[in-house]
């Protein structure tokens, strides 16, 4: 999977996808981009105006895991996924945001706190903020980075 994804955000195309009666539309929409862009009308010009369309209109959102070699390895076999993506690190989240979040989805789940939805906010950001703390210890001390990202269960 990652192979064709590497592709398709290298060249935005996937070699042998197109079956013979796909082509006949697939050149009727790059005719019209060439003939808009004044590009010479061939074959070969008609399949890439299409295949640049279907690049510029192709979005992805990929979430993997940065830890360990399994990563590092993939990067290094599919390098459009470094050359051809954006890449968001998730780093600290501002206590502002840990509360407003987590305010959020106790109130979602009309537990009908009242007077203690303030203190229990209060306690979720304070755990999330103190493991955050604990992980750079640990980072310091044995060398391995543990990710931390306030969730909340769906479960009632």
């Amino acid at each position: 999977m990652l192979e064709d994804i590497n592709n398709i955000l290298n060249s935005g195309d996937v070699t042998g996808l197109y079956k013979a009666e796909d082509l006949e539309p697939i050149m009727k929409v790059g005719k019209n981009l060439c003939l808009e862009k004044n590009i010479v009308v061939t074959k070969m010009n008609m399949f890439q105006a299409y295949v640049g369309q279907v690049k510029n209109n192709t979005h992805m959102i990929i979430a993997m895991s940065p830890l360990g070699e399994i990563f590092r390895s993939r990067l290094r076999k599919f390098p459009s996924l470094v050359n051809n993506c954006t890449i968001d690190w998730f780093s600290e989240w501002p206590e502002e945001a840990l509360l407003g979040v987590g305010k959020g989805q106790i109130e979602a789940k009309e537990l009908q706190l009242e007077e203690l939805l303030g203190p229990c906010v209060s306690m979720y950001t304070f755990i999330h903020q103190s493991v955050e703390r604990k992980s750079i210890e640990f980072k310091d001390q044995l060398g391995r980075q543990n990710y931390v990202t306030p969730t909340f269960s769906s479960s009632s």
